[in-house]
């Protein structure tokens, strides 16, 4: 009887599975149904055939020893495999030997590292001057001193003493700078003016320029007046009743109008205001009349 068909009873009298034999001895199925139809070519080597068997015959309660001698014979086992195991060890043991220690391996590249760091270094120490043998801190000396004595000139001077070697920034641009921020403090003052361009049939119309962010409407009344205040373009209404002394003043912000509206009577008995400057009402107005105004708005 053959080792597998040996080894096949035994299972089966044991009633056993392949796949418990494979849970038990962790070799798949396919390698123990080789060992059984003793097709030992699918094995990876005849090494692994010997080892398989023998794991097999131990889950079988079968003497792997005398298994393996009774059908040693039958087994793919010659010395061919023993001299190419000896080699594999030989060929291991050599190149262990031969291995270069890590730390050398290292060396190469810690070499490169440090001429480079000393490359940095030399090309530093050029650029600070330190090769250069300049002396330039050191300050002139007069060898003409009839006493003898080190005399140390100052950097500012020329060798006259008078330090006219030293330059100095011409007055002219100076005054030039002092005249120039000058300008600008003066361009940046709240600036606001108002001029009348027409006065006809009680309808009059003013320009008024302003650097100023906020633009800010005053109507003050003495007595009973009508006003109306609108947005000459948008057509809004702002203001439109009887303004009093009582009720007085009227303020509105403009800043974001381009022109304003106004209507009103009774002029000698009211004054109107943007930014502190008072709107000057034609000499020639009628006091009896409703006036109408038209204010354009002009921002620096």
């Amino acid at each position: 009887m053959a080792i597998g068909e040996r080894l096949k009873q035994e299972r089966e009298q044991k009633k056993m599975s392949l796949e418990e034999v494979q849970k038990a001895t962790k070799i798949q199925v396919r390698y123990l149904k080789a060992i059984e139809e003793e097709k030992f070519e699918v094995m990876p080597g005849s090494f692994y055939v010997r080892a398989f068997i023998k794991e097999y015959a131990t889950v079988l309660g079968l003497n792997p020893d005398e298994l393996m001698e009774e059908y040693r014979n039958d087994l793919p086992f010659d010395q061919n495999e023993e001299q190419v195991q000896l080699s594999r060890v030989n060929t291991s043991k050599n190149t262990t030997s031969t291995k270069t220690p890590v730390v050398f391996s290292f060396m190469p590249t810690v070499i490169v590292v440090l001429l480079i760091i000393g490359i940095v270094v030399l090309v530093w120490l050029f650029k600070q001057g330190f090769f250069s043998g300049d002396d330039s801190n050191t300050n002139p000396v007069d060898n003409n001193n009839s006493a003898g004595e080190s005399v140390v000139m100052n950097p500012s001077q020329d060798e006259n003493g008078d330090g006219e070697g030293q330059e100095e920034a011409p007055a002219d641009d100076e005054g030039n700078e002092e005249e120039e921020e000058t300008a600008e403090e003066e361009e940046q003052e709240p600036s606001t003016e108002i001029s009348l361009d027409n006065y006809e049939n009680n309808q009059a119309t003013y320009q008024l320029t302003t650097n100023e962010e906020q633009v800010e409407l005053t109507i003050q009344s003495s007595n009973q007046n009508w006003l109306q205040v609108e947005d000459a373009e948008g057509g809004n209404s702002f203001y439109a009743d009887v303004l009093t002394e009582g009720t007085s003043p009227f303020e509105l912000d403009i800043s974001d109008l381009n022109e304003l509206y106004l209507r009103f009577g009774e002029p000698q008995n009211i004054t109107i205001e943007i930014n502190g400057q008072e709107i000057q009402l034609p000499d020639d107005i009628q006091a009896s009349q409703i006036q109408e105004a038209w204010i354009s708005i002009e921002k620096e």
